[in-house]
């Protein structure tokens, strides 16, 4: 008997996913285990493994497919076995079902806003934005899965819709489009609702289209994950209201703390000791002595967590990741060191689970390996603060009254000021150069 290839739920808040690429086709035999598709989250590239031996017998999904979690996209089975259309019919109304079922129980964890036509959807992000504009959520048409209202719906709602030619048209003839009623789509605004002569319509046809040529000759598609980044990164800077601290750390104690381990550690564990794994280390140290900078903001408030799960930033050709180390405020440097490699590790190689991209409390971004001296990046969702550390270099220092070389590294601390206050910023960053120039501290 045929068994279904499903469109997998890889984390909590999957609610769909895209087919990227078939690594396997019809008439291909495949083990238990073995990579079948490529598909992508709302977070992060994944492959699909086969549950069961046997061919691939069909494929339901195409590539570029965007289809809800528990969607038939294929079947497993003995070679020469077909699947009839009664089959599977029963198996995609099934995962419709599961879905409609999924999307009841996780609306009904929360409070469903009501209006006269009964219960609505939307994210909790399209909420907040609708309230900050005073817009009634109920209002607004849901373009998300089962017609839920997402975020984009929120921003271009009562934004005026037009075809780019009717907007070419009223720029150049002066048109007001708020007083035009439009008869295309969705109400949207063709060059037919707007009354110029033919020959100038067809000037500023003539004058679009050559700009379209040469403009899709230089366009780089947004989509995937590129897309995903773009959102979260405005939506981060939307949400937050970011301040950065900048100072300078003397690494010179601990380059040399990291000389001296280095193949200790590599003895022990096979795993090469990084600067890296001793700023972790640090910082979460300094993280359990000013909790505050490892809050999340909440609804109810501020949520003070009790461990650190430390995101690290990993940069990837076409885009970027942030996995998490859950509880580095409770690890040995050995369990950092192991945790860290092997995290980013299987991040640079698609590897990483989408829940491994979830529940940081607070992010490391790290652009030393590029001689990148100072940076400020944008505060990773829902954390109230990054750091950013550049490259370590040799600069000459006073020590004293003597003039020394000494190994300089530039931190920058961007935080929440919702959260807290720059104060509390400036001593903690002030608290973990403390350790990493002295990092016998770290034993305290």
């Amino acid at each position: 008997m045929a068994t279904e290839i499903i469109m997998p739920k890889a984390g909590m808040d999957m609610e769909e996913g895209t087919v990227i690429k078939w690594l396997k086709t019809v008439g291909d035999s495949v083990e238990v285990g073995e990579p079948i598709l490529e598909i992508l989250t709302d977070k992060v590239n994944m492959e699909v493994e086969a549950e069961v031996a046997g061919t691939i017998i069909s494929v339901t999904a195409q590539e570029g497919d965007v289809l809800p979690v528990f969607t038939v996209i294929g079947y497993i089975g003995n070679a020469g076995e077909e699947v009839s259309t009664t089959a599977e019919t029963i198996k995609e109304e099934k995962a419709t079902d599961i879905v409609k079922d999924t999307v009841i129980e996780e609306e009904s964890k929360v409070d469903v806003p009501v209006n006269q036509t009964g219960k609505f959807r939307a994210t909790p992000a399209a909420r907040k934005l609708a309230r900050d504009r005073g817009i009634f959520i109920g209002d607004i048409p849901g373009n998300g899965p089962l017609g839920r209202v997402q975020l984009a719906d929120v921003e271009e709602f009562n934004v005026i819709k037009a075809t780019p030619l009717a907007k070419k048209i009223s720029q150049v003839e002066n048109i007001d489009l708020s007083q035009v009623k439009g008869t295309g789509i969705a109400g949207k605004i063709t060059k037919d609702d707007i009354k110029v002569p033919i020959d100038k319509v067809s000037l500023v046809e003539e004058k679009i289209q050559e700009q379209s040529k040469v403009i899709k000759e230089n366009i780089i598609p947004m989509v995937g994950l590129r897309k995903i980044i773009a959102e979260r990164m405005k939506d981060s800077l939307n949400k937050s209201a970011p301040v950065t601290l900048n100072i300078e750390v003397d690494m010179t104690n601990a380059s040399q703390l990291r000389e001296k381990l280095k193949d200790i550690v590599l003895k022990e564990i096979d795993k090469k000791l990084s600067l890296t794994d001793l700023i972790i280390m640090a910082t979460s140290k300094a993280l359990m002595k000013y909790p505050i900078v490892n809050a999340t903001l909440v609804e109810e408030g501020i949520l003070i967590n009790d461990n650190v799960n430390m995101g690290i930033a990993v940069g990837l050709d076409n885009g970027l990741l942030v996995p998490v180390i859950r509880g580095t405020d409770k690890m040995t440097l050995k369990e950092i060191v192991t945790s860290r490699s092997d995290i980013v590790k299987r991040t640079l190689n698609n590897k990483v689970k989408p829940d491994e991209l979830n529940g940081s409390s607070f992010t490391i971004s790290n652009l030393g390996m590029f001689d990148t001296l100072s940076f400020t990046s944008i505060i990773n969702q829902p954390n109230s603060a990054i750091l950013s550390v550049g490259t370590t270099s040799k600069r000459m220092r006073v020590i004293g009254d003597e003039p020394q070389v000494r190994s300089v590294m530039f931190m920058s601390l961007t935080l929440d000021h919702r959260v807290m206050d720059g104060l509390v910023g400036a001593q903690f960053l002030q608290y973990l150069k403390d350790v990493l120039e002295d990092p016998t501290l770290l034993l305290l």
